[in-house]
C-alpha cells in the first residue's frame, strides 16, 4: 500500500515536470515576431463617425485630419531584431526608418519608439510564426481602427540566394 502511494506520487511529478517544460519550450511573443514581416493588408475598421459617404468611406477632410494624427506605414517591411532594433523599408526609394520596439503587457502591446520621442502603440491580435495582425486605435472626431495584417517574408537559404 505504501509503495503504491509513493509510486502515484512520483507519477504525478513526473507529469508535473512534463507539463512544465513544454509550457516553458513554447515559443514566446518576442520570440515570434524576430523577422522579415511584409504588409499584406491595411484597412480601416469600426469607425464611428456621423458624416460618412452612405457606403461608409470616409470623406477627403476626414482622412486629411486623420493622416495628419498618424504615422502612416502602409506597404512597408518590417524587420524585428532580437535586440529591439526595428528596421522600416517603404516601397519606392524611401529611406529606412531604425527605431526601437518593445512587446510590453502578455506580448499583446507593440510599442514602437523613435529617436525624436514619438511612440506609436499597438494592439497585438495574432501572432503566429507567419502572421501578425496589429490594430492602431484612433479618438479624434471620428473613433476606430486601423487593422495592419502582415505575412512572415520567407527567408532565402544560402544555395537559394546563389
Amino acid at each position: 500500500m505504501r509503495k503504491t502511494g509513493l509510486f502515484a506520487y512520483g507519477l504525478i511529478l513526473i507529469a508535473l515536470l512534463c507539463s512544465g517544460t513544454a509550457l516553458i519550450k513554447g515559443d514566446s511573443p518576442e520570440e515570434l515576431i524576430v523577422g522579415k514581416w511584409e504588409e499584406v493588408d491595411w484597412n480601416f475598421e469600426r469607425i464611428n463617425v456621423d458624416s460618412t459617404e452612405a457606403n461608409g468611406k470616409l470623406l477627403a477632410y476626414q482622412k486629411n485630419e486623420l493622416y495628419n494624427n498618424m504615422i502612416i506605414h502602409q506597404g512597408e517591411k518590417w524587420e524585428f531584431y532580437p535586440k529591439k532594433e526595428l528596421t522600416l523599408t517603404p516601397k519606392g526609394n524611401f529611406e529606412e526608418k531604425k527605431i526601437k520596439w518593445y512587446l510590453k503587457g502578455r506580448g499583446n502591446i507593440l510599442e514602437l519608439r523613435y529617436g525624436d520621442d514619438v511612440v506609436e502603440c499597438y494592439q497585438v491580435h495574432k501572432l503566429t510564426k507567419d502572421t501578425m495582425v496589429i490594430y492602431y486605435n484612433f479618438d479624434l472626431q471620428m473613433r476606430g481602427s486601423v487593422k495592419i495584417t502582415f505575412k512572415k517574408a520567407e527567408e532565402q537559404d544560402y544555395a537559394q540566394k546563389i
